[in-house]
């Protein structure tokens, strides 16, 4: 059951054996079993905004409740003629609740209904220094190819209608390829913006935390990491939603980030049945980054190690998009330690064959936890 005690207490049950996990000097990491809790919010009905997949979650614990963005999807072309869907059914979230396991039947908003833009891929924080909340997200403009960062306010995030209209975050990026799943993180004196190019790599901007979200456009970004690699299931490489955390224990940050295997039959392009996450640790956001795993392949990333409460292999055949249940709320996204309750996206991939249609994949929202 998923229960509320202190600042998050989840699915007690099946507990980790010692050997199982390893103690390194950064923390401990528990992660060749994961405990995945019952879905938390699945599709809406026929019909809504959300009425295929719910994805793509960010969640803070306030005042109470839990506050749940994400990108939800309806069936492709049902929003042409409308402000709050795309042509691929895309929208964006939010629900509200005092448990997680009631989620599901809280009230839904669509919130790109409400601001009037197609809104993808949230992140929310509370920016202190603004005395506002934040949410950093892309949306597309109309004469250009590719994924814009954007940035929304409110100074209640209870209330669903008073976040502005989006804004670009203006930068200076190097060229002008994809790229995608904008995060900020800031530390004392800086505001970071990570994101990530679907070739294997990751990149950071950065601007004084007293200029932020302005100042990036006299920053130049610079690249993070790139990393790709193979084992028994075959090539992969770092695919997006690279999010990252400060770990108040150790005093360091945790960057995990989706990586992905090719498609068996379709030519560059990536299987979304098939993703998984990878962990990084470092001493401050400038990096450098170092691999959390010790040696091994993935943090997270093959489905046999997720089980459910009961010990019984859980359904999921990847981890993905995912976002930590944080200790606090403000802009340092931080964690007690590394014992982690993850929000993730996943779907059953029984029975989807390999020519599936991405925008109709049945996504869902649930818990995994390593302790």
């Amino acid at each position: 059951m998923l229960v509320k005690a202190g600042v998050v207490l989840l699915l007690g049950a099946a507990g980790v054996s010692g050997e199982v996990c390893r103690e390194y000097t950064r923390g401990l990491f528990c992660y060749d079993r994961w405990t995945v809790s019952e879905p938390v919010l699945q599709e809406g009905a026929a019909g809504t905004f959300d009425e295929v997949a719910v994805k793509d979650p960010t969640i803070v614990f306030y005042k109470g409740r839990y506050h749940l963005f994400y990108t939800s999807k309806a069936r492709k072309g049902a929003g042409e003629k409308k402000w709050h869907l795309s042509k691929r059914g895309s929208a964006l979230g939010y629900v509200a609740a005092e448990r997680l396991e009631d989620l599901q039947k809280a009230k839904r908003y669509n919130l790109s209904a409400i601001v009037k833009e197609v809104v993808v891929a949230p992140q929310v924080f509370y920016f202190e220094p603004h005395k506002l909340w934040y949410l950093i997200a892309h949306t597309t403009v109309k004469g250009r190819p590719d994924l814009m960062p954007i940035y929304m306010t409110n100074p209640d995030i209870e209330d669903i209608y008073g976040w502005t209209r989006p804004k670009i975050i203006k930068t200076r990026k190097a060229n002008n390829g994809f790229w995608i799943d904008f995060w900020v993180i800031c530390d004392d004196t800086k505001a970071h913006l990570f994101y990530t190019d679907h070739e294997g790599s990751i990149f950071r901007f950065e601007c004084p935390i007293g200029e932020f979200p302005d100042g990036y456009k006299n920053a130049r970004e610079e690249t993070v990491l790139t990393e790709r690699g193979e084992n028994e299931k075959g090539r992969w490489r770092l695919h997006e939603a690279n999010h990252i955390y400060y770990v108040k224990s150790v005093d360091k940050y945790l960057q995990l980030v989706e990586a992905v295997y090719p498609h068996p039959t379709r030519k560059n392009y990536w299987d979304s049945r098939s993703r998984f996450m990878i962990a990084y640790v470092a001493e401050k956001l400038e990096g450098p980054w170092e691999r959390a795993e010790s040696g091994r392949n993935v943090f997270a990333g093959d489905p046999a190690n997720l089980y459910q409460e009961d010990g019984t292999k859980a359904k999921y055949d990847q981890v993905s998009h995912f976002e930590l249940i944080r200790s606090g709320y403000n802009q340092r996204l931080e964690i007690e330690d590394f014992k982690l309750d993850l929000l993730f996206q996943g779907f059953d991939a029984a029975g989807i064959g390999s020519d599936y249609d991405y925008d109709e994949l049945p996504w869902e929202l649930m818990v995994m936890r390593n302790y």
